[in-house]
């Protein structure tokens, strides 16, 4: 009785979100989503920056 205790407790305590493949999964879907939204973040600060020069190229070329 007691080694099934143990058994069970073992086998509880081991399932986790990585011992399924759903779990995997999910988790690997979570960092891609991470990673998408942090290059989301990265491109807009790109073309943030791509226009401020774009108007600062602008501007010299009113002033020849």
């Amino acid at each position: 009785m007691k080694l099934l205790i143990v058994i069970l407790s073992v086998v509880l305590l081991s399932c986790d979100s990585n011992s399924s493949p759903e779990g995997r999964m999910t988790n690997k879907l979570e960092t891609i989503r991470q990673e998408f939204d942090s290059l989301k973040k990265q491109n807009a600060m790109i073309l943030d920056s791509l226009s401020k020069l774009s108007q600062q190229v602008q501007e010299l070329q009113v002033k020849k």
